[in-house]
């Protein structure tokens, strides 16, 4: 896992699927150069973002793996898009259970539907 700048991380996300994207404050982590991951400490919890490169998609249990051993005994919230649902089946697999669900307004002013997962501390 490698720490990247904020410029680099937002592009791939964006590049990698999460097409709304803003340049945010956090720590952006590229994992073996197919794997992007973004950490926001709010104190209480972490938010946890991910994308991969298409094609390397098979590498996410491997990636989630390395990024949660690395956040540890933490409380983790994990918001994924409708139209990648079955990124729930994995994070299930890591103990997240899914808290809520519903339409929301994206930074880039459209909407969609999105899923709230959450894996507790332990």
């Amino acid at each position: 896992m490698t720490s990247i700048d904020k410029v680099t991380g937002s592009q791939l996300m964006r590049l990698w699927g999460v097409t709304s994207w803003p340049e945010t404050e956090g720590d952006y982590l590229l994992w073996r150069g197919v794997g992007i991951f973004v950490c926001l400490d709010f104190g209480d919890h972490v938010d946890l973002h991910m994308a991969m490169k298409p094609g390397e998609r098979h590498l996410c249990r491997d990636a989630v793996a390395d990024v949660l051993d690395l956040i540890g005994n933490r409380e983790i919230h994990a918001a994924i898009r409708i139209e990648h649902k079955q990124v729930c089946n994995l994070a299930k697999k890591f103990g997240f259970i899914e808290t809520w669900r519903g339409e929301v307004e994206y930074v880039d002013d459209t909407r969609g539907k999105l899923i709230l997962m959450k894996r507790y501390a332990q």
